[in-house]
């Protein structure tokens, strides 16, 4: 005979009807904590209870006699951990490990607690050492020494024309693309910006530029010539006929030329030296007629004596 059709199990999860006459299905507050997935405690209903069915074998598989089970709301994620901050010590074995061959950079201590890594080159600041020399490196990289030869023939042609201010220029351009090792070769350059200068009346800049070329080549006469005329013309004569005195010396030829210059220099640098040393006494006598007056003394009863055999003075006291 035909096995008479079991009737189907209702879902465990969808609860009865409020109105369900038979009364035997779960509180109304136990099923709203089913849906909505509280981790609390829920009520089950005892072995053989029905929800609003037949009873359910919790030890069988599948069909009907499938065990029911309670849908929960998965657990939130927790938060990802910080990123940690990035370590401003350098790394044992790395780069700043001066143990295992590599740049040498060694940390050091720094009031704010955080580890400082010194650079072996030295500061490369502006104006620091290192600084000037990777300047000066890149300087000598832009050097050349032919185009400063066609510049300084071009100088030449220039100021033979008349036109001072571009020749000028060439030469400052020449100077520039000059290899400093060039020293013989610079000081001609300055001394023949020097000689466009002079033209122009500058004389602070050519002592300047014959200043320069001089340190270059202590042995060049015509810088020596040059700065004296300038110094000349500033009145300046003692300088003047030292700078003359030196250049003779290393031309001895100059002297049959430069005899009447020498000593109109000779006597305006001793008229200067009288003259300046007549002021400087006058000021000391101010001076210690401030300080002897106190003594009822004055600079009056001191009176200077000049040896006619070496040039020198020598100071007697008369009341």
């Amino acid at each position: 005979a035909a096995r008479p059709k079991e009737p189907a199990a209702p879902s465990p999860l969808v609860p009865p009807s409020p109105g369900d006459a038979s009364g035997d299905g779960p509180a109304l507050g136990e099923t709203a904590a089913v849906a909505c997935g509280s981790r609390s405690p829920v009520s089950r209903p005892a072995e053989g209870h029905t929800l609003g069915g037949p009873a359910i074998d919790r030890g069988g598989v599948g069909g009907a006699d499938a065990q029911a089970e309670v849908a929960q709301e998965p657990e939130p994620p927790e938060p990802p951990e910080p990123p940690e901050p990035p370590s401003t010590a350098a790394p044992s074995g790395g780069l700043g490990d001066p143990g295992d061959g590599g740049s040498g950079e060694v940390p050091v201590d720094d009031p704010s607690g955080h580890a400082v890594v010194e650079d072996p080159w030295g500061d490369d600041s502006e104006g620091s050492e290192a600084e000037a020399e990777r300047r000066r490196q890149e300087e000598e990289a832009l050097k050349d020494p032919d185009k400063a030869q066609e510049l300084r023939q071009q100088g030449n042609d220039l100021f033979k024309a008349g036109k001072l201010h571009d020749a000028r220029e060439a030469y400052s351009e020449a100077l520039y693309l000059m290899p400093a090792d060039s020293k013989k070769e610079k000081a001609i350059l300055f001394s023949n910006r020097a000689a466009c200068l002079q033209k122009l009346g500058r004389w602070e800049d050519v002592v300047a530029d014959c200043k320069a070329a001089l340190d270059l080549d202590p042995d060049y006469v015509k810088a020596y010539m040059r700065r004296s005329s300038a110094f000349e013309a500033q009145n300046r004569w003692s300088d003047a006929l030292e700078d003359l005195k030196k250049a003779i010396e290393l031309e001895p030829s100059l002297n049959s030329s430069e005899y009447r210059r020498q000593a109109m220099l000779e006597k305006r640098a001793q008229e200067q030296f009288e003259k300046d040393k007549d002021e400087m006494l006058s000021k000391l006598k101010d001076l210690g007629n401030t300080v002897l007056g106190k003594f009822g003394m004055s600079c009056d009863n001191f009176k200077l004596d000049k040896d006619p055999n070496t040039g020198g003075y020598s100071i007697r006291y008369e009341s």
